[in-house]
């Protein structure tokens, strides 16, 4: 039998400076690139965080929030929101009918969801995800997405728990910011295919500013 081993959409620029990699939710990922100290470090000023593992569903039509809440799954009531719709899972949704499910790092709704049957379900139907997703956090943060995005992202412009779909270094991209581990982060995704370009923009950016890429191990101890 032969396995396939996921790999990150960002894998390429990874490789190149040489992390140290690990599984998460059946995908190769960036665990760390620098020491504990360095990366604690990059995590105070600015850091840049490779999430692409995390697991994902996607699901659109009238009766997809229905599907979801069957599921035992709670869903945003307006659009364009977001709502922890089970425990360290994530739900947005995008418009009024599409619902993007991603559990976090010890999150475990997704694989339930995997159960979905096309042709027993009328109403909705799944989307297939194949995200680049980043958590970009740190005081110079701000500094960072001003320099890419034409939107005002400080707190009295941002709805409370919106969920933003604007263009991060020409990049069209989803955005939601939250609070993890008691820190303000934000979190952006794309296309899988402009994943490695963008982490090379958000890193070359965080180290001009003084930070850097902080792998999964730094970002979730």
């Amino acid at each position: 039998m032969t396995i396939f081993i996921k790999t990150t959409p960002v894998a390429y620029t990874h490789y190149a400076v040489q992390p140290r990699i690990g599984m998460h939710h059946g995908m190769e990922i960036a665990l760390s690139f620098e020491g504990d100290s360095t990366e604690k470090a990059h995590k105070q000023v600015l850091a840049v965080t490779d999430v692409s593992c995390f697991a994902r569903f996607g699901i659109k039509g009238p009766k997809a929030a229905d599907w979801l809440n069957q599921q035992g799954i709670k869903t945003p009531e307006v659009m364009n929101a977001w709502v922890e719709g089970a425990p360290n899972t994530l739900v947005l949704r995008l418009g009024g009918s599409e619902f993007l499910v991603e559990d976090q790092a010890q999150g475990k709704a997704c694989e339930a969801l995997t159960s979905f049957d096309q042709a027993s379900t009328t109403g909705a139907y799944q989307v297939a995800r194949s995200d680049a997703a980043f958590i970009l956090g740190g005081r110079e943060v701000l500094n960072l997405l001003s320099e890419l995005c034409m939107l005002d992202l400080r707190d009295s412009a941002w709805p409370s728990h919106g969920v933003v779909m604007t263009q991060v270094a020409g990049i069209s991209a989803t955005l939601i910011r939250e609070s993890l581990a008691g820190e303000q982060v934000y979190r952006i995704w794309c296309d899988g295919t402009y994943g490695s370009y963008l982490w090379e923009v958000l890193t070359e950016i965080a180290q001009e500013l003084g930070g850097g890429a902080v792998g999964l191990i730094c970002r979730f101890q």
